[in-house]
Formats: structure tokens, C-alpha cells, sequence
């Protein structure tokens, strides 16, 4: 049997995936799609402005691949790839409104 939290984190969890795929499937369609934006360039000031946001790729990444792997029964995974699935497409939207109108 299972419980009301465990059937929430499932349901959420299957929503980020697909968000996450919509965000990222945008993502591609921007860079190969606009070639405005694919020759961009982009200044950063500090080498760790690239560091955390790669990190949290790969977080995502990660816990994307453990949630699927086993089937959504985890809850605590489920609700940590939730976290940090927002964190992630927020950082992607806010990156690509600040690139976007700058071409």
C-alpha cells in the first residue's frame, strides 16, 4: 500500500520530467534553431558563475537518472529531484531572458 506522500512525489516528480524535457527541447531548438544566438558570445567575470550552474546540471542529471531507474518508488529521491529540477529550469528560463533579448 502506499501513501498519500509517496503517490504525490510520484505525480510530481513525473511532471518535472516532462517539463525538464520541455525546457531543454526549447533549449536545443534555440541554439540550432536561431543562428543569431548560436553566435552569441557570452562574457563571464568570474570562472564559478559557470562552476555552480554545471554542477547543478549534472545534479539534475543524476538524480534524473536514479529517479527513472527505479520506476518513481523512491520517494526521497523523487521530492530531491524535484528541488532540483525547479532550481534548474528557473536558472535556464532566467538565462535565456537575459540572452535572448540581447541579440
Amino acid at each position: 500500500m502506499t501513501t498519500k506522500n509517496h503517490t504525490i512525489s510520484k505525480i510530481v516528480a513525473k511532471s518535472f520530467v516532462r517539463l525538464l524535457l520541455l525546457v531543454l527541447a526549447f533549449s536545443v531548438y534555440l541554439y540550432f534553431g536561431k543562428k543569431d544566438l548560436a553566435s552569441a558570445s557570452l562574457y563571464f567575470p568570474n570562472p564559478w558563475t559557470l562552476a555552480f550552474p554545471f554542477l547543478l546540471f549534472v545534479l539534475v542529471v543524476v538524480l534524473l537518472i536514479l529517479t527513472l531507474r527505479k520506476k518513481y518508488q523512491e520517494t526521497d529521491i523523487n521530492w530531491l529531484f524535484s528541488l532540483s529540477a525547479i532550481f534548474f529550469i528557473a536558472y535556464i528560463v532566467l538565462l535565456y531572458s537575459r540572452i535572448y533579448p540581447a541579440i
